[in-house]
């Protein structure tokens, strides 16, 4: 090889080793990037309104890829009703009238129109207030209903409002006509104690379904009642369990093929822990016709990751004694309370989220405790003051009268908030068998509302797991059993710079639309070059 021959096919060498350098650095610099999207939270845009806590109070209603609403509560007898796009930019803004010390009860969306239902305790007027959502074109319908009716669900369907809830610890589901403004007491009946769980639609017959938890005796059991808008009842079923068995909670969800199932936990009948049955797992049930097609119980034991929440000493003692249990042809009885969230169908299967809590007391011989704190009545920023109930959520384990031993004084104990300790996520095939499961452990979450906290996003077989708590996210993805990526926290910052959070009340997280979630709340933030303020915030987050 003559000089010239060395000399290029050095170049050549450097060339190729100069071009594999940088496309080494090209690929190391993309894979962080991309590994830096998945794993990190980043706030995208954050708008604030000062508040000071007092008579700013705020309700936010997320509406996907047309922004969301803000309802807010301007003085005793007047609200305001606001939107904003998905880019934080508000969208059109109005102002309404309320009764006296009415306060907000629930919301129900239906298409393009929010409703607003609007309530006093001790009072029989109503209000509800409906807006679209396009323009801001607003309606009031005034109604007389049972005083003190404790609602737990509110839906507005073809102009007929339907109310659920107990009076006088007896079940009650009311319609109102919206045209005509007239109430109507639908369906009673029941034998032994009930409490209405959820209401349903079904479209293709045009009735209502009603599901019912109901206690006779030792058994509990759910029903369902399917109604015309005449107030008939056209058919009615009953979900029982085997004798052994209690079903203590239950939802009622219509998918989008027609199929209808019934989800909740149960417990083993009479098993009580203070009084109060404990849920030992989850079930499932197929109602769509006359009879339940199936019921499937899955005990918590049979969870490969219930336990994961646990440190390991604690999960290798619980696994022994399940061992020795089903050793014996038994199951370790647990003591769960849980929190069931909506069905979610994908593919040729139903995913279901559930959150384990347990509520916490202080002693103190005052039933509301010392100051208005220790009311039931309060609310940290004045909104929602509503009745006791409400502070269990508009859920069916607190609605179960039975759920509840003795008075609601609880001997003297006053009621510090419910504490969560661990939410699973579970999938379950056609036919109501378990596939897989997984769970998510929570850090130090406390909350006076019983109310979802995980919120989730499904991606491709990857599900996203995220919660929101003291202003910072904690996630975790899964696919199935496995954990693509352990939990993480992430703090959302107020995106000024010499702020520092002092304290975050009332924070909230919802799946927005494509990859954004919304984060928001209450926030006391002091800046290090002089001064503080209070705030409502809002968050967009990209994940």
């Amino acid at each position: 090889m003559n000089s010239n021959q060395t000399y290029e096919h050095s170049k050549t060498n450097r060339t190729q080793v100069t071009i594999a350098v940088v496309k080494s650095c090209i690929l190391a610099c993309v894979t962080f990037l991309l590994t830096l999207t998945a794993t990190q939270a980043q706030s995208v845009k954050r708008i604030e309104i000062p508040t000071n806590g007092e008579d700013n109070k705020y309700q936010v209603i997320t509406l996907g890829d047309e922004g969301l609403l803000i309802l807010s509560k301007t003085s005793k007898k007047t609200f305001n009703i606001t939107k904003f796009d998905t880019e934080l930019q508000q969208s059109w803004s109005v102002n309404g009238d309320l009764e006296e010390n009415q306060s907000y009860v629930d919301y129900y969306r239906d298409g393009r129109d929010v409703y607003f239902l609007f309530s006093k305790f001790n009072s029989d007027l109503y209000q509800i207030i409906k807006i679209s959502t396009g323009i801001g074109i607003m309606q009031k319908f005034f109604f007389e209903n049972i005083s003190r009716f404790e609602v737990s669900e509110f839906k507005v369907h073809n102009d007929y409002a339907y109310l659920a809830g107990m009076v006088k610890e007896e079940p009650v589901l009311m319609s109102v006509n919206l045209q005509k403004l007239q109430p109507r007491i639908l369906a009673g009946g029941l034998k032994g104690t009930a409490s209405i769980s959820s209401i349903d639609f079904d479209d293709e017959n045009n009735l209502l379904v009603v599901s019912y938890s109901v206690k006779k005796g030792r058994s509990s059991y759910m029903a369902v009642k399917r109604i015309n808008q005449n107030g008939k009842i056209v058919e009615q079923l009953t979900v029982e369990p085997e004798d052994d068995y209690g079903l203590l909670t239950g939802k009622l969800f219509s998918l989008n093929d027609g199929t209808q199932l019934m989800i909740g936990n149960f417990g083993y009948r009479g098993y009580q822990s203070n009084g109060v049955p404990m849920s030992q797992g989850l079930y499932i049930s197929k109602v769509d016709e006359e009879n339940p097609e199936y019921l499937k119980l899955h005990s918590f034991t049979e969870f490969r990751n219930f336990f994961k929440f646990m440190s390991q000493k604690q999960q290798d003692r619980i696994e022994k004694q399940i061992s020795k249990k089903k050793d014996k042809g038994s199951d370790l009885r647990l003591n769960y309370r849980v929190l069931v969230h909506d069905i979610i169908q994908k593919d040729n299967q139903y995913i279901l989220v559930a959150e384990v809590f347990y509520p916490e007391f202080r002693n103190n011989n005052n039933f509301y405790g010392s100051g208005m704190y220790g009311s039931p009545f309060y609310s940290p920023y004045g909104f929602n003051t509503m009745n006791y109930y409400r502070y269990y959520g508009l859920n069916s384990w607190a609605w179960n009268p039975w759920l509840w031993s003795g008075s609601r004084g609880f001997n003297n104990q006053q009621f510090d908030g419910f504490k969560y300790t661990h939410a699973v996520v579970a999938a379950f095939d056609q036919k109501g068998n378990l596939i897989w499961d997984n769970s998510f452990s929570f850090d130090n979450v406390k909350s006076q509302e019983l109310k979802e906290k995980v919120k989730i996003k499904l991606d491709n077989n990857d599900i996203t797991l995220v919660y929101s708590n003291k202003g910072k996210l904690a996630s975790k993805i899964v696919r199935g059993n496995e954990v693509i990526e352990g939990n993480k926290v992430i703090e959302v910052s107020s995106n000024q710079e010499g702020d520092k959070i002092r304290d975050t009340a009332t924070d909230d997280l919802e799946f927005w639309h494509q990859n954004y979630y919304l984060a928001w709340g209450y926030q006391r933030i002091a800046n290090k070059n002089g001064g503080s303020r209070k705030v409502f915030y809002l968050n967009k987050i990209a994940f």
